[in-house]
């Protein structure tokens, strides 16, 4: 919109600097909408904060006051539509505003003529990093910049929306029958009997145009699921008359400096979550509200949305505050909020943050005056949207559950995910390495476990080492090897989650693991695309799951000990020895003795989902494949050799090739753990 530039100070000496020459020395150039942070990188002025462990040499800069100027002509109302956090505005040194809260916006009048605008966003508010006490915390802000196990401290800051001429909002309404778009009280649109609009799966999703908006037109619900316990909240989605499981993940902001708009990334993420079969993301209430682009990408390609506020759980405790202002202030934030996103047909659901509880661990209530104060404002201003208190809510593992968020083990994982009998698991996850480690120098990419104070920074939660090499027969000596095998770990472990959630239909109606993607560049992470937005394995496999491939249950992939393979089929299936000799065949339930397989290696197969599995106690055969070979003709991939293609990744998907077999791919990678390209 115009050139903007920035300064830092310490105290209060900037406000001697509000009205100086636009050449003053010292200001750097600044983006707007961005992030101080991303200045100051952009500048110079701190090194890559995504590189090793640089982040901490850019904390500093949250404790200080930063000036934006920039040179303003002509009468005009500007309206600023985040601010974060809290500001003081001077068009040419008079102040004229003073504003708190980045979520809501505010108006500044400029007279006729040239002027100097200034804007002084002070240092960043107190408040809990993950491991905190959630009744301290008094702003409405992310929780994830203040220290998370997926982020690390880097306080946000800056003009992190638009600047530009005042917006209003329409609202739209839908009886079944006619739909109608009202702006102020004028009527924009109505449509009788519209073409309704549906999520991803379930059909297309029509879109009409009012004035500069476009609309659609659906009803959504949740209605109880069956065979529910007495007094259970309703999970099952119901779009327009028609139950809808819930394939979902969740949501994270795609970058800590959230505030710098990366509209490519943002639209690639979203297609891969809609290549995926998604038709709902849980934008985590840790995060951000998301931006009216996310909204719009939703709405075009059939994605729902569950949005909670920006009110988030503590390790020590997670009630929200009953301060009176804080409370107050919440209620004014979400009044600008609902009505900004309401008129999008993706929302399907408000929720007031992410595992809020009591004292005593329940899942917290509208007897909390914060999630009261913002219950009653959905309730006035967006009548009939799906209201949610919290996530999980209802008792813990039998309603809405979430965790656990790591790998049980390679017997403990599949035993655990069998026997949940929760009506919607709406976080849950597996923890997997990154693609790619250049966000590491090469020299410190090994160990890759937290002993290594650069794998320590990034992603320490969810550095597994000791269960991979374990889980492969502590065999794992190079880092090229653990990250494989992690990958292979989070593949296998999230897709059989998944798919034991998906063969309880309709008693459980959803499943959502944690997370899609992340907002940093983690050497481990539960996320499935990474923050350079390419997917992980794990990705793959809940897609196939949510595509409606077929799947299986058995007791574990590494069998040694046990005798007998045994799993029960949604599908006809084959067991097959790693050469493809079929040992046995059948459905409903197939099984065949350990010592009816000539390799350590061999297959469950039915047809659009196969399981690797081995005859040993651990995953160590994968390790020792017999290598075979791949030729490319075209998009055609073929498995040359005398022996299965393990694990193979491809641009688009991961799979496992008998010898012969042929299938087409996207693009020209193709490598697994016993052949490539």
């Amino acid at each position: 919109m115009r050139e903007w530039q920035v300064k830092s100070w310490l105290g209060d000496e900037w406000r001697w600097y509000v009205n100086k020459p636009w050449d003053h020395p010292g200001f750097i150039p600044a983006r707007v909408p961005g992030s101080v942070v991303d200045d100051l990188m952009r500048a110079g002025e701190v090194p890559d904060i995504y590189f090793e462990r640089n982040s901490r040499l850019a904390e500093w800069a949250a404790d200080r006051t930063w000036l934006y100027r920039a040179r303003v002509s002509g009468a005009r109302t500007l309206e600023f539509q985040g601010v974060d956090y809290a500001c003081e505005v001077f068009v040419d040194g008079e102040e004229v505003a003073r504003h708190t809260g980045l979520f809501t916006p505010f108006t500044v009048d400029v007279p006729a003529g040239d002027h100097l605008l200034a804007v002084a966003v002070l240092p960043a508010p107190a408040s809990e990093a993950q491991v905190g006490v959630t009744s301290r915390v008094r702003v409405h802000k992310p929780r994830m910049n203040y220290g998370w196990d997926f982020c690390p401290r880097l306080l946000h800051q800056g003009i992190w929306r638009a600047v530009g001429e005042p917006r209003r909002f329409p609202r739209v309404t839908f009886d079944g029958a006619v739909g109608r778009v009202e702006l102020d009280g004028e009527l924009l649109l109505e449509v009788e009997g519209p073409e309704l609009w549906w999520p991803n799966g379930s059909g297309d999703q029509k879109l009409y145009r009012a004035g500069e908006w476009e609309v659609g037109f659906r009803t959504v619900e949740l209605a109880p699921n069956d065979e529910a316990p007495d007094g259970a909240l309703p999970y099952t989605l119901v779009v327009n008359g028609e139950r809808t499981f819930m394939r979902g993940w969740n949501w994270v902001p795609i970058d800590v400096d959230y505030g710098v708009p990366r509209p490519e990334k943002l639209e690639r993420l979203l297609r891969l979550a809609a290549r995926a079969n998604v038709n709902v993301l849980r934008v985590w209430g840790g995060g951000v509200i998301e931006s009216d682009d996310f909204y719009s990408w939703c709405d075009r390609l059939g994605i729902l949305v569950w949005q909670e506020f920006s009110l988030s759980s503590s390790g020590l405790e997670s009630t929200p505050s009953d301060d009176p202002e804080f409370v107050d202030a919440l209620g004014r934030d979400a009044r600008h909020i609902v009505p900004s996103r309401a008129h999008h047909p993706s929302l399907f659901a408000w929720c007031g943050g992410n595992e809020l509880a009591w004292p005593n661990g329940e899942p917290i209530d509208e007897s909390s005056p914060a999630i009261k104060a913002l219950g009653d404002v959905v309730r006035e201003l967006d009548p009939g949207r799906v209201w949610l208190a919290t996530s999980p809510t209802g008792p813990q593992g039998t309603w809405d559950m979430h965790g656990p968020w790591e790998h049980q083990g390679l017997r403990a994982h599949y035993e655990h995910y069998d026997s949940r009998t929760n009506l919607v698991h709406s976080e849950f996850g597996v923890e997997g390495m990154a693609n790619d480690l250049s966000m590491i120098a090469p020299d410190h990419r090994w160990p890759a476990d937290t002993s290594n104070p650069v794998y320590e920074h990034l992603g320490a939660w969810w550095n597994n080492a000791p269960l991979v090499r374990e889980a492969f027969g502590w065999r794992i000596e190079d880092v090229e090897t653990m990250q494989r095998a992690s990958q292979w770990l989070q593949y296998e472990g999230l897709r059989y989650a998944v798919e034991a959630t998906i063969r309880r239909a309709w008693r459980a109606s959803g499943v959502l693991p944690w997370q899609f993607n992340e907002s940093f560049p983690n050497a481990w992470c539960t996320s499935a695309v990474d923050w350079w937005g390419n997917p992980k394995p794990a990705y793959f496999g809940v897609a196939r799951a949510y595509r409606g491939a077929p799947s299986a249950q058995f007791a574990t992939c590494a069998w040694g000990g046990l005798g007998e393979v045994r799993a029960h089929v949604s599908a006809q299936a084959r067991l097959l020895d790693l050469d493809g000799r079929v040992v046995a065949d059948g459905s409903g339930e197939i099984a065949a003795p350990l010592d009816a397989f000539a390799h350590d290696v061999f297959l469950l197969d039915l047809g659009a989902n196969r399981y690797v599995m081995t005859r040993t106690e651990d995953l160590a055969p994968l390790l020792e494949l017999p290598a075979t070979t791949l030729s490319l003709e075209g998009e055609a991939l073929r498995n040359t050799g005398d022996v299965a293609a393990i694990g193979v990744i491809t641009d688009g998907d991961v799979l496992d090739l008998l010898p012969g077999e042929a299938v087409e791919i996207e693009g020209t990678r193709a490598e697994g753990w016993n052949a490539r390209l």
